[in-house]
Parts: structure tokens; C-alpha cells; sequence
């Protein structure tokens, strides 16, 4: 299997290789990008829900807050 891959390699011309790399390099940095979306999409939302609590509810009632 890995013999046949490495012939497949080796047959490849510059910019096919070329492609294939940056196909590569693509696709882990849209993997990163899509980790840290994922892991940050909870903060914002939170953070988004304080806001909103803060504007609407707290400085209407400043009773709420003593």
C-alpha cells in the first residue's frame, strides 16, 4: 500500500505535488480556524446574555443591584 503511494508520489509532476501540499496546508488551518470557532462560540454567547441582562434589566431597576 504504501509502496504504490510513494510510486503514485514519485510519478506526480512539480505542480501537482505542489497542490496537493497546499491542499493539505488548507485544510489543517480551516480545521484550526474551525476549533477555535467552536471553542469561542460559548464565550460570546454568554458574554452576549450578560450584556443583554446588564442593558435590560439591571439599569432599568437599579433596585435589583443593592
Amino acid at each position: 500500500m504504501i509502496s504504490k503511494l510513494t510510486g503514485y508520489w514519485q510519478e506526480l509532476r512539480g505542480d501537482n505535488k505542489l497542490l496537493i501540499k497546499q491542499i493539505g496546508i488548507a485544510s489543517i488551518v480551516l480545521y484550526v480556524a474551525f476549533q477555535l470557532v467552536g471553542f469561542l462560540i460559548p464565550f460570546v454567547i454568554t458574554g452576549y446574555a450578560c450584556y443583554w441582562v446588564y442593558k435590560n434589566v439591571l439599569i432599568e431597576n437599579p433596585r435589583v443591584m443593592k
